[in-house]
């Protein structure tokens, strides 16, 4: 992405989002990577004790990518809640990015998904991003809700898009255009 900037912190009114530190490790473990109900939805691994999850290696290839990746924290607390990130980079031919994201199961429902993802589209659509696509298990419909909330259009279901916890999973996906192009 051009001109990335790892220092860059968007502020929404309840959140701000940054740049993982190693000191997210052990929220970022709890909120996450230690929580069964969490990664039923978001495909990552499973971390049994803090010391199996690293948040360096992911840091690391968000730099060498260049590409975004932000914890989402509370500004009452400080506490960070979850993660969302890109989960590809623009290039010359398609200039769209995918967005995931998680959250701690504590958090969910409380409109802090939403209120990260608009900050996030926002935030792409200044970058010059084209075109902003998220897509979830069809299972998960709260993450289909906050699609729809931050102006995103259904564009389809996928068949057996996903191969997670040894079995297939159709995907519905979702988009938003940047008009202001």
């Amino acid at each position: 992405m051009k001109d990335f900037d790892e220092s860059i912190v968007l502020k929404t009114e309840h959140l701000y989002l940054r740049f993982p530190k190693e000191e997210d490790r052990e929220a970022l473990f709890r909120n996450i990577n230690h929580d069964r109900d969490v990664l039923q939805y978001y495909v990552d691994s499973y971390a049994k004790d803090p010391e199996d999850y690293s948040i360096e290696k992911r840091i690391a290839s968000f730099r060498e990518k260049q590409m975004y990746i932000f914890t989402i924290v509370l500004k009452e607390t400080d506490e960070v809640i979850g993660l969302i990130h890109q989960c590809s980079n623009p290039n010359t031919a398609m200039n769209t990015v995918e967005v995931g994201y998680a959250i701690g199961k504590k958090y969910w429902n409380r409109g802090y998904v939403t209120e990260a993802m608009k900050a996030m589209i926002t935030f792409l659509f200044e970058k010059g991003v084209h075109k902003v696509v998220a897509c979830h298990i069809v299972d998960n419909k709260a993450s289909g809700r906050v699609m729809k909330k931050c102006g995103m259009i259904y564009e389809g279901r996928r068949i057996d898009e996903i191969y997670y916890h040894d079995q297939y999973h159709d995907t519905e996906h979702y988009y938003i255009l940047n008009e202001g192009e």
